[in-house]
């Protein structure tokens, strides 16, 4: 097998860099500033080696003892505070960390006296009452995140040295890339108090995304580029911007129009090249073509909208090194972009049914993966697909697809999708829809529509994120989600009617403001009610609202009798 062809798509894989290193044009960047000032969460003893083996830095020290019934402070002869309490509460990022001493739950009057929380910032008179990082001694770890604040580090005694020489490292400023553009228009995530898409949250390791409103929030100095976020979003609200996704697909193609047969593509981390690199060059047998090697800053943040793109290019397998670990959410979320992947291609036909990505663990298996992975040859003997990439995630998936499906022309007009999957349509009981318009009015994604001048209601299929806002929205129940893909772009892009209904038109001024069977169904339903006992009062649940007022007022000498709440006996 031919040398891998090495393609980086990150300037400086490191978290930080110094400032002025450059970062990519396509996305901003966030500044954190350290003056030195460290929190140490630990016994003193060890505490005490860690203060030696850190002299940049100012030290507080805080001992936790889950019997502490007050907050205990006393300076050491350094200068450097020292605390014991019950628990310690942190918040924050490199820089801006906060710290919350709590005592024991008070059980008596005279310890409910005593101060029960401190902060400690504000304690040791640090500006703005913050520290700038934070050693974590403890048996647990404060932070319970799989990827904890940056300025944060939880050390055993056994690695004291290491994580030291870490944080005594952080004082300056310090950059790193805003990984992610968030476009709250087009978010799923909430409408009119409903509950939506909550992915993104679900997904992120780090506790940066959290709900806002009918949006979510990011915080940028807490997020850490992973990328999972903009790979699960089932709308493209939440894309990844180092760089986008459109910008490696256009290098990427670069790269196809030097190579003859790149039909392997290798998605790894930069640190992963040499690996890479020398598990290549010993690929024998079944590593058909040459293979391209893409570096990329995480690789959970590069999902089915650039594997399928990729896939129009000649290639027949993409080869993703991830973590090991099976819990990790990232490299479940790849698997579950591989299992879509895998439903839309199988409703492509037998001859592209066969998955073409494969995940490996390490790159100590890439070279036997290379060897007996086997590559798809019907997507690998295509030509080059010119077609435009958008930044739009949907547009991007929409236009790769259309380019296959005109290659394998698929046997149905759509192909069934698993539930969760960000495509589909709903479907509509039209017997217990009202037309009330309550799923419209919450939908995120301009799918679904209203009749405009008659009572109806439609849809745009290729619109629909399956976020389930308008079957939570719709009081009836008559909404239920249908996952699939449906293959003719036009027939997708077009608005169905789900549901129309004949309108009923007010009989004083003939306009129209219900629909027929909701009069039939209101007027059979109160014809005997007291307050309808006459033929007037029946007559003007046929009036449009307008109307129903100015009737009772012409054709009722008394007018309107507020006094009357009861019915006569």
């Amino acid at each position: 097998m031919s040398d891998a062809t090495p393609v980086t798509f990150v300037s400086d894989p490191a978290l930080f860099a110094t400032q002025g290193n450059a970062v990519p044009a396509s996305t901003g960047t966030v500044v954190y500033r350290s003056t030195g000032h460290c929190l140490i969460i630990g016994e003193l003893d060890v505490a005490l080696e860690a203060i030696a083996l850190m002299p940049s830095l100012k030290c507080t020290c805080i001992a936790v003892s889950a019997n502490a019934s007050d907050i205990d402070k006393r300076l050491l002869d350094t200068g450097s505070a020292v605390f014991t309490a019950a628990a310690v509460e942190l918040a924050g990022h490199l820089g801006a960390f906060t710290a919350t001493a709590h005592a024991a739950t008070a059980s008596t009057p005279t310890e409910q006296a005593k101060e029960s929380s401190l902060d400690l910032g504000v304690a040791v008179w640090l500006e703005e009452g913050r520290f700038d990082v934070v050693l974590d001694l403890g048996d647990t770890p404060v932070f319970t995140q799989r990827l904890p604040p940056v300025g944060y580090t939880h050390s055993t005694r056994a690695d004291l040295v290491d994580a030291c020489e870490s944080l005594d490292a952080l004082v300056g400023e310090f950059d790193k890339p805003r990984y992610f553009e968030y476009r709250e228009s087009v978010c799923a995530h909430s409408r009119s108090t409903l509950s939506g898409c909550t992915r993104c949250i679900d997904v992120c390791v780090t506790g940066a995304i959290m709900s806002a409103g009918e949006g979510v929030h990011v915080d940028p100095y807490l997020c850490q580029g992973c990328g999972s976020c903009a790979t699960v979003c089932p709308s493209g609200a939440m894309s990844y911007a180092y760089p986008p996704v459109s910008e490696a697909v256009m290098r990427t193609r670069e790269h196809y129009s030097n190579a003859t047969e790149s039909h392997t593509v290798i998605l790894h981390v930069q640190s992963d090249q040499q690996a890479v690199d020398s598990a290549v060059d010993s690929a024998v047998g079944n590593a058909t073509g040459s293979a391209l090697s893409l570096a990329v800053e995480e690789v959970s943040a590069f999902g089915i909208d650039f594997w399928l793109t990729l896939l129009t290019g000649g290639v027949g397998r993409i080869v993703l090194v991830t973590d090991a670990d099976d819990d990790n959410p990232n490299r479940l979320v790849l698997v579950e972009q591989s299992e879509l992947l895998e439903q839309l291609l199988t409703g492509l036909g037998a001859g592209s049914a066969q998955a073409p990505v494969v995940h490996i663990t390490s790159c100590e298996g890439l070279a036997t993966c290379l060897e007996n992975a086997p590559v798809n040859q019907v997507l690998a003997s295509a030509q080059a697909s010119a077609h435009a990439v958008h930044n739009d995630k949907r547009a991007t998936i929409r236009a790769a697809l259309d380019v296959l499906a005109d290659r394998h022309p698929p046997q149905t007009a759509s192909v069934a999708l698993a539930a969760g999957a960000p495509f589909g349509r709903i479907r509509v009981d039209t017997d217990a829809c009202t037309l009330c318009m309550a799923c419209v009015s919450v939908c995120p994604a301009g799918s679904l529509l209203d009749g405009q001048d008659v009572p109806a209601l439609r849809q745009i299929e290729a619109n629909c994120v399956q976020c389930g806002l308008c079957e939570s929205a719709c009081p009836e129940n008559a909404v239920t989600l249908e996952p699939r893909y449906q293959w003719d772009s036009v027939a997708a892009r077009r608005t169905e009617s789900l549901h129309e209904e004949e309108p009923f038109h007010c009989v004083r001024c003939h306009k129209a403001f219900a629909t027929r069977r909701m009069i039939d169904t209101m007027t059979e339903k109160l014809a005997g009610h007291w307050m309808f006992d006459d033929a007037k009062a029946l007559r003007r649940l046929k009036m449009c609202e307008d109307c129903r007022v100015k009737d009772m007022f012409e054709n009722d000498a008394a007018g309107i009798d507020v006094r009357k709440t009861t019915p006569p006996a």
